[in-house]
């Protein structure tokens, strides 16, 4: 029998034609199920995005009315679920901790600046130390010889001498004794008896030194006596023009000591 060309050429489509189809729907078929698939994981993310931190405890809603608890437990989440809900509990607890471990550190903080504030008040009315005395008599001497009128003609060089040889006396006497001066008999010595003997050793200086560098041994004998020596003219000079200085200070300084005891 002979067969006609058009159903000769349908005979050889119709086959390749199913085979076409069959292979496109199966790769439509999968590439449906991915889509479909990766669909349900963004929704599944973005609930779990907007559900509280605990769905299972009442909670309060906008309006301040108590909200129940979720009614599904955590045995019925899906692998995913429970993943995210995981996360989401230690993200909590992180939380937590970390609230607590700043409570801590005000806490520290508090304590540091109640001792900064306890440390400032016990220096500020700490009795000084001989040290620290010395020092602020010091800047009192220079302040107070140079706010004589009869000092104007001594130089920083010379203020400076007269004051360390006041002060020389001043802590021979604690030293002998042992004691600090209370402060109103420490102020009117350094106002009155201190000032005057820096005056008089700067008058005393004047009249034994013949030189420029004579003063400066001088000076150096003021502060050091121990340890410096001078020639035997000059340390003549000095033996005749610094007891008139001395005995006045040292009298009162002793009267300031028998007036403490008594």
């Amino acid at each position: 029998m002979k067969i006609s060309k058009p159903l000769f050429v349908a005979l050889f489509a119709v086959p390749i034609l199913l085979l076409l189809l069959g292979t496109g729907g199966y790769f439509g078929w999968h590439a449906l199920r991915a889509q479909h698939d990766e669909n349900r994981d963004i929704l599944q993310k973005f609930g779990f995005e907007i559900m509280p931190a605990n769905p299972y405890t009442e909670s309060t809603g906008v309006l301040g009315q108590k909200q129940l608890p979720a009614t599904f437990a955590e045995d019925d989440l899906t692998p995913v679920e429970k993943v995210i809900h995981g996360l989401m509990k230690d993200k909590e607890r992180l939380l937590k901790d970390n609230e607590a471990l700043q409570q801590v550190v005000e806490q520290l903080k508090q304590q540091i600046a109640d001792l900064e504030h306890y440390k400032a008040v016990n220096e500020q009315f700490a009795p000084e130390t001989l040290e620290q005395e010395l020092a602020r008599t010091r800047g009192e001497l220079e302040a107070g010889l140079r706010a004589l009128p009869e000092a104007k003609r001594f130089s920083d060089f010379w203020i400076n001498m007269m004051s360390g040889a006041a002060l020389t006396e001043y802590r021979r006497f604690v030293d002998a004794n042992r004691m600090l001066l209370d402060e109103p008999t420490r102020k009117r010595l350094v106002e009155h008896e201190l000032i005057n003997y820096a005056f008089c050793i700067g008058n005393a200086v004047e009249i034994a030194a013949n030189s420029a560098a004579e003063v400066r041994s001088i000076a150096r004998w003021l502060e050091q006596p121990e340890t410096t020596r001078l020639p035997s003219a000059l340390s003549a000079d000095l033996n005749t023009v610094l007891p008139p200085c001395q005995k006045p200070l040292r009298e009162q300084l002793n009267a300031s000591l028998s007036a403490r005891g008594g």
